[in-house]
């Protein structure tokens, strides 16, 4: 029974890993709880070594899901005042030439991931920006990975920037302000590194412009003041109470409730633009994630990790697993797989400051390593294929993690 539940586990994956599968066209988050159902299914015949449903149910990191969900509130509200429009037209105006606007778009997406969570900020601004960047006759393409790769760096910067690390809050010791102050030098270092890379594997397209079509010049932001400066006050409060060291998970949900009864008759078009999908994937990647974790399989595997860890060098070791892990199994999963082992290193605080930042800049090696990718990539409607994709995640993400570990 227990490699069968293995093989619940991997083909999940591989459902989740292919953009559409032919004989199950469901799409990914689908995806995520058909395989949570069948390791619950398969775990009430595997006797001891199967998930059980309440198991299952508990196996869902709340902390997280609460965290994600009051931060894309937030973000929503924000671009119900047309704060994203807004700031890509004031961009715009001021930057005209590609390359320049790829910079400050890439820039922008990571600072504002920090504060927003990066899937929310992919999800909301990927329209906005491609529009933006078709105004001024820019390609497109080399946006795409501006936008998801800047979200991915930048969103390292805090605690609350990402999924990944919203789970490393909760499993670690790290406060929000000590992680911020030790994360901040590594992060925005590892974001310019990342625009000069994202920069350079496109210089040939950013070079050529073609006269912007009539058609895509859109009409001036539409902005509802009052719920823009509520909902700013909002993030700062949220942003507040966690350097203060409240819940990061009910400071966002607080958060979400201001900017909700703000919104007061617009509350439901608010909750329509919360990526209902990202959560239900999430969710369901918790439940399959614990199904494999109580086989015992993962503990087997991570024994000689220990024992290497022990003989030396096991932080550069983190840094590999890391990163190869994060592309088998994405990197929230994977920090659940490995917590026993993260738990075993000597200095704990800098153990997850590395899991933290790493498993977050992994994310831009391949289209898989994180969900964010993913967003932009079907927002934009662009073809960009496996190999296509790592020709530039590659070098960004060596070269980002480098320069990270170099100076945290």
């Amino acid at each position: 029974m227990k490699w069968l539940l293995l093989a619940v586990f991997a083909l999940t994956y591989v459902g989740i890993s292919a953009r559409r599968v032919r004989l199950l066209p469901i799409g990914r988050p689908a995806m995520a709880m058909v395989g949570a159902s069948a390791m619950v299914l398969v775990g009430a015949f595997s006797g001891p070594i199967g998930l059980g449903p309440d198991e299952a149910l508990r196996a869902v990191e709340p902390h997280t899901i609460a965290m994600l969900f009051g931060m894309m509130v937030i973000a929503a509200g924000l671009d119900e005042a047309g704060f994203f429009r807004w700031l890509t037209e004031k961009i715009t105006a001021s930057i005209r030439a590609p390359a320049a606007l790829l910079w400050a778009v890439t820039i922008a997406s990571g600072l504002l991931s920090a504060v927003l969570v990066n899937d929310a900020v992919c999800l909301l601004a990927t329209p906005v920006v491609l529009a933006a960047a078709r105004r001024i006759g820019a390609p497109v393409r080399p946006f795409v990975f501006a936008i998801c790769m800047g979200a991915n760096a930048g969103s390292a910067l805090t605690l609350s920037g990402n999924p990944q690390n919203m789970l490393v809050a909760r499993l670690s010791s790290l406060t929000y302000r000590g992680y911020l102050s030790r994360a901040a030098l590594p992060t925005l270092a590892a974001l310019v590194v990342t625009a000069a890379i994202v920069h350079f594997a496109h210089r040939r397209e950013l070079s050529v412009t073609s006269p912007p079509p009539v058609a895509e010049r859109e009409e001036p932001a539409a902005s509802d003041r009052a719920l823009l400066w509520v909902s700013i006050a909002a993030l700062v409060g949220v942003i507040v109470g966690n350097l203060a060291g409240a819940s990061i998970a009910w400071s966002a949900l607080v958060g979400a409730s201001v900017v909700i009864l703000a919104s007061r008759t617009r509350a439901e078009a608010l909750l329509h633009k919360v990526e209902w999908s990202v959560l239900l994937f999430f969710a369901g990647l918790f439940v399959v994630v614990a199904g494999l974790r109580k086989t015992g399989l993962p503990a087997q595997w991570l024994a000689p990790l220990a024992v290497m860890a022990a003989g030396g060098g096991g932080s550069w070791l983190l840094v590999a697993v890391l990163l190869v892990g994060s592309q088998i199994v994405s990197n929230v999963p994977l920090i659940l797989l490995l917590e026993p082992w993260i738990r075993g290193f000597g200095d704990g605080d800098g153990a997850w400051t590395t899991t933290a930042l790493v498993s977050t800049l992994a994310g831009n090696f391949t289209v898989l390593g994180s969900v964010a990718n993913i967003i932009v990539i079907e927002q934009s409607k662009e073809p960009i294929g496996f190999w296509e994709y790592l020709k530039v995640g590659v070098p960004v993400t060596l070269a980002s993690i480098a320069v990270a570990m170099a100076l945290r």
